[in-house]
């Protein structure tokens, strides 16, 4: 299993006992894990980091209509919000290493 597969797989972990139980600091667990994510395998082209920003600004929009479903709706709200800010977290790194990759290019 490669690095960006296991950052997933723990990011997917978190967000969901996150939304079961309320654990301090799991936010900021999860933008770190969207960080390290991004930095060890950013996105090279600016359609895919495009797409982070899309997903990080976007999902949680869409999730709170999951509300509506009964017994388990806020649950997968409270999961995909937490998707929603490890994509944040990846489109930060990718956005920050590409600002810098092409500051440091040009000179």
């Amino acid at each position: 299993m490669d690095s960006d597969r296991i950052l997933m797989l723990l990011l997917l972990v978190v967000a969901v006992i996150a939304a079961i139980v309320e654990i301090p600091y799991t936010g900021l667990a999860l933008l770190a894990l969207g960080l390290v994510s991004g930095y060890l395998n950013p996105a090279e082209e600016i359609m895919e980091r495009t797409a982070y920003l899309i997903a990080a600004v976007a999902a949680p929009v869409a999730a709170d209509n999951l509300d509506l479903i009964p017994a388990i709706g806020s649950y997968l709200n409270a999961i995909i919000d937490g998707i929603a800010i490890g994509a944040a977290g990846m489109w930060i790194s990718s956005f920050s290493r590409g600002l810098v990759s092409r500051i440091s290019s040009s000179s």
